[in-house]
């Protein structure tokens, strides 16, 4: 009887041990099959400004404070997806782990990823990782980190746009001026000044501070393309150009000859007596085409004429020469002159009179 009830007992012991091994087991397989947590360990991401066209470096890292002894021995290995806040999806990367540090009862695991990124435009972005692990039962997301980035604008660099807006504001017979607006960038370096150039019948170059030129010594009449570039310490732009005509030469009014009647006299030829007074043209004859009165004088006296006088006896002319004592005859040359005018040549008219006692 009481080896029966000994036996019975150690059978309901043997049941409740399996039941408890059965129990542990379930318990294990539940544990092994639930997916990682994101209280297990930390998500990062480290991203720097950065400029239009220039390669930034994206680094993930999630560390896992619930680790096995080993690399080799996690449960499964974690991956890093990038995103850009523009809507761009940079890709997954697989993260590579560290040793974990041995000997604790709470071991580490780090696992790290890196991404490359070139931004294309400029702006303030938010860089998005999401850390997710691969286990039995699937791949779960243990983690997510984000990081706010400036990205500016290019540096320009090289030699400047074109100058805008180039146009002639004068034109003379000789020269033409130019005006035009500074070039929409300036390239790498400030405008140091623009080149203005210039081809027709003659050619030239000259280099100016402002906007503007006054190129001259140029031909009348005539088809010049005149050309500027802007320039910096890097280079020099794009040339712009514009054609102009320089103004013709004005046409010289037409030159005409004055008309003198001539000497005329009254009473005789070209000849008075000493001391008396003979009248000469009218003063109607004296008037030229050019609409004034030519001018009397006598030149070309000979030593033995002491003078010479004109006056005006109503509407004529008269002239009188005076012998220098003891003198019988002498000459001396009527000069009829009229000065040129706006359109007409200077005119004289001469003849050679003699005076006698």
């Amino acid at each position: 009887m009481k080896a029966r009830k000994e036996e019975t007992v150690k059978r309901n012991n043997e049941a409740r041990l399996a039941v408890l091994l059965g129990a542990g087991l379930v318990a294990s397989a539940v544990a092994f099959a639930l997916p990682a947590s994101a209280a297990n360990g930390k998500t990062t991401l480290s991203a720097g400004n950065g400029t239009v066209g220039v390669n930034q470096v994206l680094t993930a890292t999630y560390v896992d404070n619930n680790a096995d002894s080993s690399c080799d021995d996690e449960s499964g290995a974690v991956s890093f997806d990038f995103q850009i806040s523009n809507g761009t999806d940079l890709g997954t990367i697989a993260g590579s782990c560290t040793s974990v540090s041995n000997g604790s009862y709470t071991p580490i695991a780090t696992w790290t990823a890196t991404m490359n990124w070139t931004p294309t435009a400029n702006g303030s972005f938010i860089v998005s990782t999401y850390a997710s692990q691969q286990l039995l039962g699937g791949t779960n997301t243990v983690g997510q980190a984000t990081k706010k980035v400036s990205i500016a604008a290019a540096k320009p660099s090289g030699a400047p746009s074109k100058p805008q807006n180039l146009k002639v504001t004068g034109v003379s017979t000789n020269a033409v001026s130019l005006n035009w607006n500074a070039p929409s960038s300036t390239g790498g370096s400030g405008i140091s000044g623009y080149i203005v150039k210039w081809a027709g019948p003659t050619s030239g170059q000259i280099t100016v501070q402002a906007t503007n030129a006054n190129v001259g010594t140029l031909s009348a009449g005539s088809a010049y393309t005149f050309s500027v570039s802007a320039a910096n310490s890097q280079g020099w732009s794009d040339w712009v150009s514009v054609t102009q005509n320089t103004a013709n030469a004005p046409t010289p009014a037409p030159v005409q000859q004055q008309v003198l009647v001539g000497p005329m006299w009254t009473g005789g030829g070209p000849k008075i007596k000493s001391g008396k007074w003979k009248t000469f043209n009218n003063t109607q004859n004296l008037d030229t085409n050019a609409g004034h009165e030519a001018r009397l004088s006598a030149i070309k006296k000979s030593s033995s004429v002491k003078s010479v006088s004109f006056r005006y006896n109503g509407d004529a002319a008269q002239i009188r020469a005076v012998l220098k004592a003891g003198a019988k005859s002498g000459t001396f040359t009527l000069e009829e002159y009229s000065p040129a005018m706006p359109g007409f040549t200077a005119m004289s008219m001469t003849r050679v009179i003699k005076v006698v006692k």
